[in-house]
């Protein structure tokens, strides 16, 4: 896995991943830099003694206020000669041809088919310091969301930990932000039809055990229900079946069980009839096979 083919590789599987939600290279970039690159830029600036702390600065040049960012560095030693050094690195979006790793990676990624994907941004460098060649960051185009995902080659980690050298790649995702891109645009796929025929609500605490009784019944009797977890106001009860595709809602309640009913609603249809609690499921079953 130690090749530039190999990181080529994984931002396949980024793309391919974006590629499967309906994303195209208009709406996501993945952009990339490379570690071994920067190691040589930062030690011409005479920051090789300061490389983790350089990294971290670079890191954090779009989360901070230039002013802020100038004063982070002065912190960290970086004489003003070297900042206008480290300025003009990361303004550079060609710095990429300085590298044959870099080079090699993109004619990998025309060879994926994924190079329309990709972006060089010498300012993605990763906080973290395991990464040792090629990190990546997805963003979607607008600049919305800063990082959907991101990762890198760490080629020491294992080593770092106890192990051999094991060379490896990877990446991790936010599952909130890639929720939130996807409803930006436009992308969040329908969900699947229920597989639940009916929905047994609760209408209290006290008649919970009578719910659960009536679902064990009707499941008995072939059908696929579930009961809602707890006795919540039937309205919120009722919204749950409709979102997720349940069609029929079962309400018992103190008035049914008086008088041995069960009040059966057809979300779909909109209607609502008491039916004999020892004909529900043949009721059941005639609305489902109709």
């Amino acid at each position: 896995m130690d090749s530039p083919a190999a990181d080529a590789e994984l931002a396949a599987v980024m793309a391919t991943f974006f590629q499967r939600l309906g994303f195209s290279p208009v709406e996501i970039k993945i952009q990339f830099n490379n570690r071994r690159l920067m190691d040589g830029e930062i030690a011409a600036l005479g920051l090789a003694g300061k490389k983790k702390d350089v990294f971290r600065l670079m890191d954090r040049r779009d989360k901070m206020s230039a002013p802020a960012w100038d004063a982070y560095a002065a912190t960290l030693g970086v004489e003003p000669a070297q900042l206008s050094g480290l300025k003009a690195i990361l303004d550079d979006r060609d710095l990429w041809q300085k590298s044959d790793e870099c080079r090699a990676f993109l004619a990998a990624a025309e060879a994926l088919g994924i190079r329309d994907y990709l972006e060089y941004d010498p300012a993605v460098i990763r906080g973290l310091d395991y990464y040792t060649g090629t990190v990546y960051e997805a963003r979607d185009r607008e600049g919305e969301f800063r990082a959907i995902l991101g990762g890198g080659r760490y080629d020491n980690l294992v080593g770092d930990v106890g192990g051999d050298r094991l060379p490896g790649v990877g990446f991790a995702m936010g599952d909130i932000v890639i929720g939130l891109v996807a409803q930006k645009y436009g992308k969040v796929p329908p969900l699947p039809v229920s597989p639940t025929q009916a929905l047994v609500t609760v209408f209290s605490a006290e008649t919970l055990t009578d719910s659960l009784r009536m679902a064990a019944e009707l499941r008995a009797a072939g059908l696929r229900v579930e009961w809602y977890p707890e006795a919540a106001r039937l309205d919120r009860q009722l919204k749950y079946a409709d979102a997720t595709g349940v069609r029929f809602a079962l309400i018992l309640g103190p008035d049914e069980l008086a008088k041995d009913v069960v009040m059966l609603k057809d979300l779909e249809a909109r209607s609502q009839v008491a039916v004999p609690r020892s004909q529900l499921a043949q009721e059941l079953r005639g609305r489902l096979g109709a």
